[in-house]
């Protein structure tokens, strides 16, 4: 079967703190995108990962209308980051820890800015030191973790990564990255 062409495939917008005091009903979010005007929406478990169809809109847009819809409908601010189909692939293809370990103890955790490799090469070093039986790699718009002894015990947390790079990020272990280049395709 032929892929489809890479304007109908689907993005991925992927919601920032989705859980605890900000949790919203996956069926109540999809309603409420749809009424925004977004097609094709789907979710993916219950932490923010929500496809869909991209109807001409740039990534920004969708980040933008997504984050709006979920301020105005249920009083949470978070941070929107959209990835479409192909730059799922690459991401997934540059993961130098796919394959390594299980994949709920590797994450990607998408940026909404490129880090130049100067940056890139301090956070590597002063990751290694902050928590050396772990593994990270910045790569332009995405960090690569891979956990040891798993996330919850490490000292690589997300909020960490996001102050030394200056950047907002939201991560999704590799099985999550995996069943959204599913959704997307």
């Amino acid at each position: 079967m032929t892929p489809p062409p890479a304007e109908h495939r689907r993005w991925a917008a992927l919601v920032r703190g989705v859980g605890g005091p900000t949790a919203m009903r996956m069926p109540d979010l999809r309603a409420a995108l749809e009424r925004a005007g977004l097609s094709g929406v789907t979710t993916l478990q219950v932490a923010g990962n929500v496809v869909v169809d991209p109807d001409g809109r740039r990534p920004e847009e969708i980040a933008a209308l997504v984050n709006a819809t979920v301020r105005d409908a249920f009083g949470h601010d978070l941070p929107v980051l959209v990835r479409t189909h192909e730059q799922l692939l690459d991401l997934a293809a540059r993961n130098p820890y796919a394959g390594s370990h299980q994949g709920r103890w590797v994450l990607t955790m998408a940026l909404d800015r490129a880090i130049d490799d100067v940056t890139a090469a301090a956070v590597a070093e002063a990751a290694a030191r902050r928590s050396p039986a772990d593994a990270l790699t910045v790569d332009g718009r995405e960090v690569f973790v891979r956990y040891e002894g798993g996330v919850a015990t490490s000292r690589l947390q997300g909020t960490w990564i996001e102050r030394q790079l200056g950047a907002v990020g939201t991560a999704r272990n590799h099985n999550t990255i995996e069943r959204l280049i599913a959704l997307t395709a």
